[in-house]
């Protein structure tokens, strides 16, 4: 399935990087999800650099810490994404 936010991601890839990227998609697209309950959409900022987390640029905890402005930076997308990535690994 194809996201809506963010660029395919390339099958020529090795098969671990796929899976890695997917998972991280996933988290993405959750927390845009829950903010978007909420009634705040993803701001373009941070599907910048949403993309940026699931190409494995960043990690979830470097992209929390970008200077953001203030409505950004408490971002519900970003809090759902830091708890669905910390419960998925302590699994």
């Amino acid at each position: 399935m194809d996201s809506t936010y963010f660029k395919p991601i390339s099958s020529a890839l090795p098969e671990e990087e796929v899976a890695a990227r997917l998972k991280r998609q996933r988290h993405a697209e959750w927390g845009i999800a829950v903010a978007s309950m909420g009634g705040t959409g993803p701001r373009p900022e941070l599907l910048h650099e949403l993309q940026r987390y699931i190409d494995g640029e960043l990690t979830i905890q470097q992209l929390a810490q970008l200077p953001y402005p203030p409505d950004v930076k408490a971002s519900p997308a970003i809090q759902a994404i830091l708890t669905r990535e910390r419960l998925s690994n302590a699994a």
